[in-house]
């Protein structure tokens, strides 16, 4: 239940920011250490994903930034890193 309210939360300053947004869920400790970003994007041109695609996961992958809601403010942004807890 609880990541549901923090993804609602998260839509709504999207919206109210009115700036272009993508917004992923995921579980860190679960999936980001454990994803080799190579074979990810290796996978992507094997199934005939168009190389514009491709850039933007890409994209996604290494310029990333990230902030937190602490007591419904936002934290400075960060940029994620293997091994992040």
């Amino acid at each position: 239940l609880h990541g549901v309210l923090v993804a609602n939360e998260v839509v709504e300053e999207a919206r109210r920011s009115k700036r272009p947004c993508m917004i992923f869920k995921v579980d860190f400790e679960k999936a980001y250490n454990s994803v080799s970003w190579h074979f990810l994007l290796y996978m992507l041109r094997r199934m005939g994903f168009h190389e514009r695609w491709i850039r933007w996961i890409r994209g996604c992958l290494t310029s990333a930034s990230m902030s937190v809601l602490v007591n419904g403010s936002p934290t400075a942004e960060f940029k994620p890193q293997r091994g992040l807890r």
